[in-house]
């Protein structure tokens, strides 16, 4: 099974704790991100949560980043949404973006955290055949 996970690097211990458990439940290699998409996206990371300011070439970063992501998200069986910070339901643009693309493609969602904001579940509502799943394991 390919596991792709999605998340806000704003809870870099909460998306890192959640690809862990997916790493070791499915395999690393069947599991993205890898350790190397993770290095390439620092300085995006830095740029964006730590120094407030993108530059043109974070912007052209995240944009190769993104592509790839979303070449991993065509190709998945199953498509982790970790929505949750500091306890709460939350969806970061990117994390938004990458579930809007996993919905319009179809794919099986599982999210961390039960969702309960009205856009989401309008979003899930209106995409027939998409199969979320929860599992408390994670959470």
């Amino acid at each position: 099974m390919k596991v792709v996970v999605c998340g806000s690097f704003g809870d870099l211990d909460g998306f890192l704790q959640s690809l862990q458990f997916f790493q070791i439940k499915y395999g690393e290699m069947n599991v993205f991100p890898n350790k190397e998409h993770m290095e390439k996206s620092v300085p995006c990371i830095f740029a964006h949560h730590v120094l407030e300011n993108e530059t043109e070439k974070t912007i052209v970063m995240r944009s190769k980043l993104m592509e790839t992501y979303f070449q991993n998200i065509d190709t998945a069986d199953l498509v982790v949404i970790v929505n949750q910070k500091n306890s709460q339901e939350y969806y970061g643009t990117g994390t938004m973006i990458e579930l809007g693309y996993a919905l319009a493609r179809g794919k099986k969602l599982l999210f961390v955290r039960q969702p309960t904001n009205p856009n989401i579940l309008s979003l899930i509502r209106i995409i027939a055949n998409v199969n979320v799943v929860n599992d408390p394991c994670i959470s």
